[in-house]
């Protein structure tokens, strides 16, 4: 407890002495990601924001805290409800409140993204009910340089829009049940079609990714990452295979 919640916050209290070395990063271990899981379900709805904050001042950079810190800590409290540790409503409850990190610690201090930055969307099937992966990666995304947003839409027609009207790179899925598969199939075809950018990139990720290899192929997709640091490097050979002479098959 001193030295995962107390010293942080010490350190918080003081920023403005430690400033000159907080360049390099810190350890982030597992007892971290758990302190948080249990602060995201706290009564206090500001205390995880809080603690990433501290671990941030401390010396955690923006990576460390998207890949060591929230993504973990998301996974753990999924794990903690098939354990039965957590309940439907805390999950939820802590997710939110990550997001809500994210939102604040993260996205609010994006660097800027160049006019001419390739453009990456996320999106999820419409009934999906937590899209916390695909934030984290459309961070990634954005830090490795990349226009990248997540797709509010609730429906295909809306992502279909965006599409249309913008010319998106890459569109990267998010799945998480296998029946959606062959839905998603059909609506990457149309999808394609609608496409202001001709050479429309196609990636899928997400918990279901992990217990399927062939999962982009059953997709009708051009690539499976099962990371966003994965997720990166697929859209830049992606990309390079489109300009040096079509796109490249990633499967």
């Amino acid at each position: 407890m001193v030295e995962h919640e107390i010293i942080p916050r010490l350190l918080l209290m003081h920023a403005h002495t430690t400033a000159p070395a907080r360049r390099d990063g810190i350890v982030l271990t597992h007892q971290h990601v758990r302190a948080l899981a249990e602060l995201a379900v706290s009564d206090d709805p500001m205390c995880a924001i809080r603690y990433v904050q501290s671990l941030q001042d401390a010396g955690a950079t923006a990576h460390q805290v998207l890949l060591e810190l929230l993504s973990p800590c998301a996974a753990l409290m999924g794990q903690w409800w098939c354990d039965d540790s957590f309940d439907f409503a805390q999950v939820t409850t802590g997710l939110c409140r990550l997001q809500q990190a994210l939102d604040r610690q993260v996205h609010a201090q994006r660097p800027a993204i160049a006019a001419d930055a390739p453009r990456i969307v996320f999106a999820a099937p419409p009934r999906a009910q937590h899209t916390f992966g695909a934030a984290v990666a459309a961070e990634c995304f954005a830090l490795a340089g990349w226009d990248a947003r997540l797709a509010t839409t609730q429906d295909w027609a809306g992502l279909r829009g965006i599409l249309a009207s913008e010319s998106i790179d890459i569109l990267a899925l998010s799945l998480s049940c296998d029946s959606d598969v062959e839905q998603v199939a059909s609506v990457i075809v149309e999808l394609r079609t609608a496409s202001l950018h001709k050479r429309l990139g196609v990636l899928v990720g997400g918990p279901l990714a992990l217990d399927q290899p062939d999962l982009a192929q059953r997709c009708c997709a051009d690539g499976i990452a099962l990371t966003a640091g994965a997720a990166v490097d697929l859209a830049k050979r992606w990309l390079q295979g489109v300009q040096r002479s079509g796109p490249t098959d990633l499967r």
